[in-house]
């Protein structure tokens, strides 16, 4: 079997030099709808070993790693070889227009949340105070490095926000200033209070929090809650 899965990686480059046709994320077995809308769609992907997705991403998108990963990703026109590291938590905003591929050659699954978004004014070029000039931002939130400290990150995004969390036992992240929507998504299983309402999800689950409810979201469990909210306009 080691044998089979180690020529099954010498060949596979010169086997998925020529990308299949792409397809919507919607029609790919691999990604599975949790939530649709007027401002996103939310896909959990999951690739097991040997598996790859090559899907067309129309808008642009944030990806969510569930779980420490290193995987195969390709962009339309380039080959399917460059071998790419993401911890757990780790935050990635993309530009849509193109179609591209990940592909798992490890043992293991691979799982993470994808957002896209439906609004094209949500994207990472802006004018930035600090540089004096209209350029494009980051493109990444990294995890919390610290188990044991509260770590809130925060990625703007034009007409939307992205916050990469963790709270401590009895830490709260304070209510947007805002009128906006937030779609929670869990990077590890947590269990919050929104406001008076408990709020449980599994790691890789969500929830829609709409803007009526501009509410404080407070870690009630034991151990520390690592999940990233999206803010949208």
């Amino acid at each position: 079997m080691r044998l089979l899965f180690a020529l099954w990686l010498l060949l596979a480059p010169v086997c998925l030099a020529q990308d299949p046709k792409p397809v919507d994320m919607s029609k790919d077995s691999h990604y599975r709808l949790l939530l649709e809308n007027d401002k996103v769609r939310v896909f959990e992907l999951e690739l097991r070993p040997l598996e790859q997705s090559y899907v067309l991403h129309d808008h642009n998108f944030l990806a969510v790693t569930l779980q420490d990963s290193e995987i195969v990703q390709w962009s339309e026109g380039q080959s399917p070889v460059a071998n790419f590291r993401y911890n757990q938590g780790d935050v990635r905003f993309s530009f849509g227009g193109m179609a591209a591929g990940i592909r798992q050659d490890r043992t293991r699954d691979y799982r993470n949340v994808t957002v896209e978004f439906l609004n094209p004014k949500v994207t990472n070029y802006g004018y930035h105070a600090d540089l004096g000039t209209w350029t494009y931002g980051n493109t990444g939130v990294p995890p919390p490095t610290d188990p044991r400290a509260k770590y809130i990150t925060q990625l703007p995004l034009g007409e939307a926000q992205v916050d990469s969390v963790q709270l401590l036992s009895g830490d709260a992240l304070p209510p947007p200033e805002q009128d906006v929507d937030r779609l929670v998504i869990a990077v590890t299983d947590i269990d919050l209070m929104n406001g008076s309402k408990r709020l449980r999800r599994s790691s890789g689950e969500i929830v829609w929090i709409s803007s009526e409810q501009k509410t404080e979201l407070k870690n009630r469990g034991g151990e520390a809650a690592r999940f990233v909210v999206v803010e949208l306009k």
